[in-house]
């Protein structure tokens, strides 16, 4: 049998080096193919198996730790084609245990049981479509034996790394391996928490079906504050209770400045001592809620990751050591907020996805022709394709749905267009600039010369801040963007214009130039993408919830990573009072006991039946119910079309907070003494 030569140079696990050619072969012209142990070091294929890895592999032959099992592989027709190795687990993975709903105690009881894939090489000039895959399917069916065998341990399931950026892991996604998400760059040895190495995809395949459910097992929790922290990234119980702690008092007192919120000496020391803790990363902190916000994606078939910018004014703190200036005038102090919310197309928000903060250099002020010439990891715009990159890494995590990341005008960056067409990534983007098609035409010229395709309604808001009916003529083209340098191909993009037909008086018209990758062919098409950027306007209400219900901008923390720090609870605890306001809008009839505790209910029912209570207490209460008892307790007034706002919301739960700590207090004090 002659095989097939191919010039192609990548193959496999490595590289043909040198001039020579990789040898192409179907599967079924291998003949038979299989997996042979290799009984240690003294077995007569050990040096064979040792001296593939040493030549072909990245990481070679070295010291595989603990218990092991080495296996080469056969062809009949060409002898030996690879080698692979099974050893001892990792001690601590972060994404397993969590997946596998692991404690300390339950990871060393169970790791035995779990089995890591540490080597796998196929001989890099030999490239046959599946053999991968194929050959994987044979070593994990003879594994369990083999490693009963050599152990008196039967696996139940074998993980592996695959370092990131080197390879995609195609094979184990070929052989139903399950992705669980990435390491954090800390090998055995790294005591101090550098994280030094190269981060690793990690998949995991089960050898005994249902183990990887088994962390995903409902269980009750004791409110929506726990069940969202449940998976926080902190060293140990006692800070994981602090965080849900001061969550709970931040969403019971949404206005109130730290000290009323966290209303005992021990609440407050411990609040700031958390605050101040540098070995609390904000990032772990919101962890927990990312993976609850991806879930909570995984109900629908579209979310927008709508990402945005705030600066946050701190000009009256100037003792807050880390601020930076928010523009060229004197005296404003502060940071700034880059954030990605991820929301429905019916714009309820489902959760904070990535959060950036920073503070700019006064230095850097005047200096607009300079940052031009930078790249773009140098400038503040870098933010966009940072959050561009969040949603790609919630694509893999969250397949089944279809995520469109959604930016306003200064997301208008050529190098956006360009890694969301790397990454493939959906984008949809309000344009800035009137970007060139072609050498003296330019894209909204070529937009404007088409007849329009129809009219559609949309509700925005208007000058006194009440929504307004809107009804905007709608034009779009396939268009092809040139690089503002002419340096690399263009982009392909489609480009729709929605312009206001008869604005109101004193109402300055709408006019949205809107470029996205996402096809557009026909109207419907295009009416759907506008409804879709009508929702980017949610992400300002999330940023005033934050400044003026949270009163993130009023924290006296001493130092800007304290502020991160705070600043990632309230960002949690603003989405929950969003979400629960949006929700009872548009799911009025869902049950309150999902959101709200048991005592929560019944005081609400108490206050909705007052003197009737005894004869009502076992009626169930909607989400909408007890929506607008909230509100009332805000100041909301019933009216026809009227609907409670956030702001009315964070009132009425701080009025709620109160009555609930007052309900506490006098069970407590008529609790009958049986002594």
């Amino acid at each position: 049998m002659k095989p097939k030569v191919s010039q192609s140079e990548e193959v496999g696990d490595g590289r043909c080096k040198g001039e020579s050619r990789c040898q192409e072969y179907e599967l079924w012209e291998l003949a038979e193919t299989g997996v042979v142990l290799v009984r240690g070091r003294n077995d007569c294929n050990y040096s064979i198996w040792k001296e593939m890895l040493e030549e072909h592999h990245y990481l070679h032959a070295a010291k595989l730790y603990g218990q092991q099992i080495k296996y080469l592989v056969r062809s009949s027709e060409i002898g030996w084609i690879g080698a692979m190795s099974f050893s001892s687990s990792a001690w601590r993975v972060r994404v397993r245990d969590e997946r596998l709903g692991w404690d300390e105690e339950a990871r060393k009881n169970g790791l035995r049981r779990v089995v890591s894939n540490s080597r796998f090489l196929i001989v890099p000039w030999l490239r046959v479509k599946n053999l991968a895959s194929h050959v994987m399917s044979k070593a994990l069916k003879r594994l369990p034996g083999d490693w009963e065998e050599a152990y008196k341990v039967t696996p139940v399931l074998v993980e592996t790394y695959v370092e990131k950026g080197r390879y995609e892991g195609t094979c184990y996604k070929a052989s139903n391996w399950e992705y669980l998400g990435e390491t954090q760059g800390r090998g055995r040895n790294d005591r101090y928490h550098q994280n030094r190495l190269s981060r690793k995809h990690v998949f995991a395949y089960e050898l005994e079906e249902g183990i990887l459910d088994a962390g995903r097992e409902e269980r009750e929790y004791k409110d929506w504050v726990e069940e969202e922290l449940q998976d926080v990234r902190l060293p140990n119980l006692a800070k994981k209770k602090r965080v849900m702690s001061i969550a709970r008092d931040f969403f019971a007192s949404p206005a109130s400045p730290i000290p009323m919120a966290c209303n005992t000496g021990a609440k407050l020391k411990g609040a700031y001592r958390f605050f101040g803790d540098e070995g609390v990363n904000p990032a772990d902190i919101l962890h927990s809620h990312r993976k609850q916000t991806l879930k909570r994606a995984e109900e629908y078939n579209v979310v927008l990751s709508v990402n945005d910018t705030t600066s946050m004014n701190l000009s009256t703190h100037k003792a807050t050591k880390g601020l930076g200036c928010l523009s060229t005038e004197q005296g404003e102090d502060g940071y700034f907020l880059h954030d990605t919310v991820v929301f429905t197309t019916a714009g309820i928000p489902l959760g904070v996805l990535d959060a950036q903060t920073w503070a700019r250099d006064p230095k850097e002020h005047g200096k607009k022709a300079k940052r031009k010439q930078k790249p773009i990891g140098e400038k503040e715009s870098y933010k966009w394709l940072r959050s561009l990159q969040a949603t790609a890494e919630a694509m893999k995590e969250a397949s089944g749905v279809d995520w469109v990341s959604v930016g306003d005008r200064e997301a208008d960056i050529y190098e956006l267009f360009e890694l969301a067409s790397q990454q493939e990534v959906s984008f949809l983007v309000r344009s800035f600039h009137n970007r060139r098609v072609c050498e003296d035409t330019k894209v909204w010229e070529v937009v404007d010369r088409e007849v329009p395709v129809g009219r559609m309604m949309v509700f925005v808001k208007g000058k006194d801040k009440r929504e307004r009916e809107a009804e905007l003529e709608i034009r779009f083209r396939e268009v092809r963007i040139r690089h503002p340098r002419g340096e690399k191909e263009e982009v392909r993009l489609w480009a729709i214009r929605a312009k206001e037909v008869s604005p109101l008086k004193g109402e300055e018209g709408l006019d949205w130039k809107l470029l996205t990758n996402r096809e557009v062919r026909d109207f419907e098409q295009a009416c759907e993408k506008v409804q879709w950027y009508t929702v980017r306007f949610r992400i300002e209400v999330f940023h005033k919830i934050l400044k003026s219900g949270r009163r993130s901008e009023d924290r006296r923390l001493g130092s800007l990573d304290r502020l991160e720090r705070c600043l990632t609870i309230d960002m949690i605890t603003a989405w929950r009072l969003m979400y629960l306001t949006m929700q009872g809008r548009t799911t009025p009839e869902v049950a309150s006991d999902l959101f709200f505790s048991e005592q929560e209910i019944e005081v609400l029912k108490l206050i909705k039946y007052r003197g009737e209570y005894a004869a009502n207490k076992d009626k169930s209460l909607s989400l909408r119910d007890a929506i607008l008892i909230i509100a009332m307790l805000g100041g909301f007034i019933k009216g026809k079309g009227r609907e409670p706002g956030v702001e009315i919301m964070w009132r009425g739960m701080r009025r709620l907070a109160d009555i609930l700590t007052g309900v506490s207090l006098t069970t407590n004090v008529h609790k009958p003494d049986y002594g």
